[in-house]
């Protein structure tokens, strides 16, 4: 499970405002952004990088901090769930122990394959699901441990217990409730002594994942948060992966507000924009970029526009796509005002899968008429 980092800024703490945060490399790139903008040279727009971790961002401090940026609010992430918080803890991804049976407070990550391929032995606490209803999500701590030399695996099925109970009055936000984390003393006492305190530790980790998780934004969020935000002003992907954007010059001001505000978020976490000076070369680059991403969209909209033809599509399903087709369109004629450009390989895919969500829009149509 992501652990939240190391240093953490105070409720009181700006995260030492712009570029408190910010790591050497990013310094650099600061000194190349001065530079061009002292040689006055004309600028295409920015190259887009950022690595976002967990920090103490709560709901407040990030729409307090989208004021004072003057950010747009509408791109804020909905509210944190208690339930949520409990699913992420308990879930696949959340808390869990591996530890060799010879030294159960052994380091858990042993330095090497090898010596991890020679712990025959070992046990994993995890956390398995066993019901979940209108007042409360029940979940089991399970010991499994494996015996290579055996060939075998074995389980205690309840060393405790953690239970989500919903708040069910009127008054309450969704998926409010609270989290009780229970141990069963009697199994547990079965256990070696050693092991009886990674259970017990376990247990407590828990309840302090699940604190930390229904008051704070996961990096995960933030990330999400922040590509959503560059993508909607228009980023082309770069890196055909994500991560890396090519953002206009005429958003400058907003990249810098953002690039603040990730400051913010805490250690490790920082935003870095690169100018890039409007040359052929650098121009070329990012036709291709995007010439690709809207490429790869297009053919991913077609196989599902043709998918819906074939399955018969509700009207909102296709609809749908037909919205994300308008959104794909806008983007390719803003890009080509603002890259000075015709996108006509482009512009050909937009025409192929226009005639084929108007050949989906007919056929919807008729199925109406028919009724």
């Amino acid at each position: 499970m992501t652990q939240p980092a190391q240093h953490l800024p105070d409720e009181d703490d700006e995260a030492a405002g712009d570029g408190g945060v910010v790591a050497t490399g990013d310094r650099l790139f600061d000194a190349y952004a001065e530079a061009m903008e002292a040689s006055e040279a004309p600028l295409l727009g920015h190259l887009v990088l950022y690595s976002i971790f967990d920090g103490r961002v709560t709901p407040d401090r990030l729409e307090k901090w989208f004021k004072d940026l003057d950010l747009d609010l509408q791109a804020l992430p909905g509210g944190l769930r208690a339930d949520a918080a409990f699913e992420k803890v308990t879930g696949p991804a959340g808390v869990r122990r591996v530890y060799p049976l010879d030294d159960p407070t052994a380091d858990p990550r042993p330095k090497s394959r090898r010596k991890a391929d020679a712990i025959s032995r070992q046990a994993t606490l995890m956390v398995r699901h066993v019901r979940r209803d209108r007042r409360e999500i029940v979940r089991h701590i399970v010991r499994e441990v494996r015996d290579e030399d055996a060939t075998s695996l074995s389980y205690d099925s309840k060393l405790g217990e953690a239970i989500f109970r919903f708040d069910t009055s009127a008054q309450s936000d969704p998926g409010a409730g609270a989290l009780g984390v229970a141990p069963d003393n009697g199994a547990i006492a079965k256990l070696p002594e050693a092991e009886q305190g990674v259970v017990r530790d376990m247990l407590g980790e828990i309840t302090t994942a699940f604190q930390y998780r229904r008051t704070f934004y996961s990096g995960d969020r933030l990330r999400a948060l922040v590509r959503d935000y560059v993508e909607d002003l228009g980023g082309i992907k770069v890196r055909p992966t994500g991560g890396v954007y090519f953002v206009h010059r005429q958003h400058a001001a907003t990249l810098a507000a953002l690039r603040t505000l990730v400051a913010r978020f805490g250690e490790g976490s920082h935003f870095v924009r690169i100018p890039i000076p409007d040359q052929d070369e650098m121009r070329e680059m990012i036709i291709t970029a995007f010439t690709t991403q809207t490429r790869d969209e297009l053919n991913q909209l077609a196989i599902e526009v043709a998918a819906a033809r074939r399955e018969g599509a509700s009207d909102q399903a296709v609809q749908k796509l037909y919205r994300r087709f308008r959104d794909v369109q806008k983007l390719t004629v803003e890009h080509s005002e603002l890259l000075s450009t015709s996108l006509d390989d482009t512009k050909t895919a937009l025409d192929l899968v226009k005639l084929q969500l108007g050949a989906l829009l007919a056929t919807s149509d008729d199925e109406d008429d028919d009724e």
